[in-house]
């Protein structure tokens, strides 16, 4: 085995730090201690909680009162040490004591995601750090409630909710993850009451309908205009799905289906989100005709390479090669040049691309950036094509009166021998 270099010998790593032994180490804490507040609390509380929960509670208990009647401003410079004294009390009500007393560190998670007002307002802006430690408070608190009567705990979670809903919009997710379904159920029930007098619930009522597995609950939350659009039949749809109600899902996606409109009464072009849950939609009652069909298609309007991929990778035989060949030949010859070339490059097919700025010189006409990435993938095999993007490309740069990348277009085209 190697020797440990000496430079790595002095990385602090918690091996290296073992080498220093228990004692060495308490020592360097405790002087550490004495210049940081936070780490000296946290030490403490770590010794109070090898103690047991009798210990261990009166110190969080004081931690928690300091940060229910704090008011003062968080700093700049405060803040790092700030989040991470909240989130070291949050693990050891998780952790530490939800070992020794889970009715305990339910008590005070309750109490300490209470606290969110007051320390939002402590700083000068809202920070995306101190809302995941709430965030992952809930989710605690949920792990903790599944062991606890659904009853109880549903109605300790409205009452928590009804002081804070629209922090609970993203927090709940979280919780209902960890928690029983029956419990999510009895919150929708008592969520239900509210929501009918208060709109701002409407989005708390969807989270406990997912987590209850209620798709009607959550489809009630939607005025009829609302399910006629794409993104909520698609969610309808998704659930419905979910729940073996096939047909139900169909019905859902065609509500939102394209309408005809205008003078002729032409059908507008499917939304292309809409267009993919119908594909499954299709593929999960069976018809794997319909759903190939309605990807070819998709395929032809936007030249997405995932629907013409997923159209190929479900034929069998020689079928699939057929499919690729044809697939590729219709890229090849779409009136959007750079379009038709972006799915040959990504695919990918360097002989078709090829072949294709060979036949279509006149109607050559790329950014230079893509003419410089795939003029590089191109310029082993061929050249011709390679030389030919960067010609373009560097011309496109110039009248974007972009002059040194014209100029390296320009050298990188001088380097190729055609």
């Amino acid at each position: 085995m190697t020797k440990p270099s000496l430079a790595s010998q002095k990385k602090v790593t918690p091996e290296n730090l073992a080498s220093l032994g228990a004692e060495r180490l308490a020592e360097i804490l405790a002087e550490v201690a004495d210049t940081r507040k936070d780490l000296k609390r946290r030490l403490r509380m770590e010794l109070a909680a090898g103690l047991g929960a009798t210990h261990l509670v009166p110190e969080i208990d004081k931690r928690l009162a300091a940060v229910e009647t704090s008011r003062g401003q968080v700093t700049w410079r405060e803040k790092p040490a700030f989040l991470r004294d909240l989130d070291a009390l949050r693990g050891l009500i998780a952790g530490r004591l939800a070992l020794e007393d889970t009715a305990a560190a339910s008590q005070r998670l309750w109490r300490l995601i209470a606290t969110a007002p007051q320390t939002t307002r402590r700083l000068r802006e809202r920070d995306d750090a101190l809302e995941a430690i709430y965030r992952r408070a809930a989710e605690d608190l949920g792990r903790l409630q599944a062991e606890h009567d659904s009853q109880l705990a549903a109605q300790a979670l409205i009452e928590a909710i009804a002081l804070q809903p629209r922090a609970w919009e993203s927090w709940l997710p979280g919780l209902v993850s960890q928690t029983s379904a029956a419990m999510a159920k009895i919150a929708l029930s008592l969520a239900l009451d509210h929501a009918t007098r208060h709109p701002g619930w409407i989005p708390i009522v969807r989270h406990l309908a997912d987590a209850a597995g209620d798709v009607e609950a959550f489809g009630q939350t939607y005025s009829p205009a609302a399910l006629a659009t794409p993104p909520v039949a698609i969610a309808m749809a998704q659930r419905l799905m979910a729940a073996g109600q096939t047909e139900a899902a169909g019905a859902a996606l065609r509500l939102a289906a394209p309408k005809p409109s205008g003078f002729r009464g032409r059908l507008a072009a499917p939304d292309f989100d809409w267009e993919t849950a119908w594909i499954d939609y299709l593929e999960a009652s069976g018809d794997t005709a319909g759903a190939q069909a309605v990807r070819w298609a998709s395929f032809q309007r936007t030249l997405d390479m995932g629907r013409a991929k997923a159209f190929v990778s479900r034929l069998a035989g020689f079928d699939d090669v057929e499919a690729e060949a044809r697939a590729l030949a219709y890229a090849a010859a779409h009136p959007d040049f750079e379009k038709g070339l972006a799915v040959l490059m990504s695919w990918p097919a360097l002989p078709e691309a090829s072949a294709m700025i060979a036949n279509r010189t006149n109607e050559l006409k790329v950014a230079p950036e893509n003419a410089e990435l795939w003029a590089g993938k191109l310029r082993k095999r061929f050249p011709a094509a390679a030389h030919a993007l960067l010609r373009k490309g560097a011309a496109a740069a110039f009248k974007r009166r972009e002059f040194k990348l014209c100029d390296r277009l320009t050298e990188e085209a001088d380097t190729i021998l055609v």
